[in-house]
């Protein structure tokens, strides 16, 4: 169908046609037609004969029959020349839908755009008008005055497009790049005293999550990610990384902080284990706005970060004036070493954060079972074991700090951390007190299947159930055995300064998890686990019921490309 423009431009050169041809006809009639006589000649002459009359008649007749052929010709030739332009009008038209020819077609003239009336089709490159959708560059105009910017509009780059791992489009040079990757968690939580809430038993999705990533020029990255929330849309990743060399980049927006080894340095589908530790689940700093500078050293025997951040665990926004500084340290110091080959992948480091808090606690109360903050799974499907008093507030001081280690041989991973500090708390009225916290994970891992593994990443099993290749051979995917113990404990000073009841909770916890992970391919995994929990005393589980322990069947699918 012809779109405004084109219909425009075609009644303009029907008009421009007709006009033409009616400028011949009255050339002709100029050229051809006698000169009627005035009004003093007609009565100053005598009446004509009959003769004369005929004589007049015929020549106008004679006249008529010229003027009529001519303008026979004069409807031929505009008819010829409306085909001509309407076929020229057709030929742009082909030319500015097809857009530039690629490399190693013949080449054309170029062809100026037509100009628009209603603001459709190609831009009118002379309209004072701005368009604040466009997505292209102004071009350079001959009047340096006339625009404010005279940009050349950027060569035209051919792209590459495959898929492993996410969808990938990248420039023929590499210099521009977007990665899409989809991250999709399913699970079911089976608690063996579930029945009532909390804890509920069901079926949840942990994480829906999408990932746009990739580089705009080698040295400048992004990251932009989405993820379900509770019956919402949020924000996860948003950052700019500068990599203009590996040993020093910068990283700003909003990211995961550089605290604890299994925050920081293990991506949540590649855990071995369904959830981080119960340090980190339930006090780790998540995602935060900041700016850290961070990269590799030696080789890459270490690796560093270190950066200021609002503060406020899982924040979008900085809840007072006071910012965290947050650093982190990782070494191999065998990754090189011939005679010492076994210890190549061990790794070893620490990370700390300080700061100073002025809100809401976050988060109110400590769980097992829990996932990380940002993660889409209701509070009910978890088990609390502490909960402050609901007119305590975080202020004050904050320290905390770990030490990690993990080594990786062949089909083993063990994976260790201890984490220490202090929160402060405070009632309003009275002055902030420094609760201590301390706590540790110990996880040890082992493929049955044989496949190796140098840290926690994307796998590959030998033979896996589903191939995604042509060369792959069909097995029984790859078998992960798993197990971890996991420790989280607040001082005493979290009950005798009024923080919390302690004839309802408990000041600390134990978790023990022995699971396998069934990977069927590099993409699609499962989690089989049971989850036992032990409280310090017993805790208020549903109205008038106290335990001690509690167990949970936890199995979930994740998919990741």
């Amino acid at each position: 169908m012809p779109t405004r423009t084109g219909r425009i431009w075609r009644i303009g050169i029907l008009l421009w046609g007709l006009a033409v041809a009616f400028g011949r006809i009255a050339l002709v009639r100029g050229e051809d037609v006698p000169p009627l006589p005035s009004a003093r000649e007609t009565a100053a002459a005598p009446a004509p004969s009959v003769e004369q009359l005929a004589e007049r008649l015929r020549k106008m007749e004679e006249t008529n029959r010229r003027l009529a052929e001519q303008l026979e010709r004069n409807t031929r030739e505009h008819d010829q020349q409306m085909r001509q332009l309407l076929g020229r009008y057709a030929e742009l038209e082909k030319r500015v839908s097809e857009g530039p020819r690629r490399e190693g077609q013949a080449s054309e003239p170029a062809v100026e755009p037509l100009p628009t009336m209603d603001g459709g089709g190609e831009s009118d490159l002379g309209s004072p008008i701005p368009d604040y959708y466009s997505f292209e560059p102004e071009p350079a105009v001959s009047d340096p005055h006339y625009r404010l910017s005279n940009i050349n509009a950027p060569p035209k780059r051919p792209l590459q497009v495959n898929f492993g791992p996410g969808f990938q489009l990248q420039t023929d040079d590499e210099e521009f790049r977007l990665q899409i990757h989809v991250l999709e968690q399913v699970e079911g939580r089976a608690w063996a005293n579930g029945g009532h809430a909390p804890p509920a038993n069901g079926f949840f999705f942990p994480r829906q999550r999408i990932f746009f990533n990739g580089r705009i020029t080698k040295p400048i990255e992004y990251v932009f990610s989405l993820n379900r929330g509770l019956n919402s849309v949020d924000l996860l990743d948003a950052f700019l990384n500068i990599n203009l060399d590996d040993r020093f980049q910068v990283r700003f927006g909003r990211f995961m902080t550089p605290l604890t080894y299994d925050q920081f340095a293990i991506r949540p589908m590649w855990l071995p284990t369904p959830e981080r530790s119960l340090f980190t689940t339930n006090l780790g700093l998540n995602r935060q706005i900041g700016l850290m500078g961070w990269g590799y050293l030696f080789d890459k025997r270490l690796d560093y970060a270190a950066g200021i951040f609002n503060g406020s665990r899982n924040s979008f926004q900085s809840l007072n004036n006071g910012k965290d500084f947050i650093a982190y340290l990782n070494a191999r110091p065998f990754q090189d070493s011939e005679s010492l080959w076994f210890l190549k992948y061990l790794n070893v480091g620490s990370s700390i954060d300080f700061g100073q808090q002025d809100q809401a606690p976050i988060p109110r109360s400590l769980r097992i079972g829990a996932v990380s903050p940002d993660a889409a799974l209701p509070s009910v499907a978890s088990v609390p074991y502490l909960t402050l008093n609901p007119n305590v507030i975080e202020r004050g001081d904050r320290l905390l700090m770990s030490v990690h280690g993990a080594y990786y041989f062949r089909s083993l991973t063990l994976l260790g951390e201890w984490q220490y500090g202090y929160n402060s708390y405070a009632i309003p009225g009275r002055q902030s007190t420094a609760v201590p916290i301390s706590g540790y994970y110990v996880t040890a891992a082992y493929f049955l299947t044989g496949e190796h593994v140098e840290n926690r990443t994307m796998l590959q099993p030998r033979r896996p159930l589903i191939p995604t290749g042509p060369n792959q051979v069909r097995g029984l995917g790859a078998w992960e055995a798993v197990t971890r113990v996991s420790r989280l404990s607040v001082g005493q000073d979290v009950f005798t300064a009024g923080f919390a009841d302690p004839s309802l909770w408990s000041n600390s916890a134990v978790t023990t998890e022995v699971g396998m992970n069934w990977y069927w391919n590099e993409h699609f995994k499962m989690y089989i686990f049971w989850l036992h929990g032990t409280f310090g005393d017993p805790v208020l589980v549903r109205p008038g019921d106290f335990q001690k322990s509690s167990d949970m069947f936890w199995l979930r699918c994740q998919l990741w490309f």
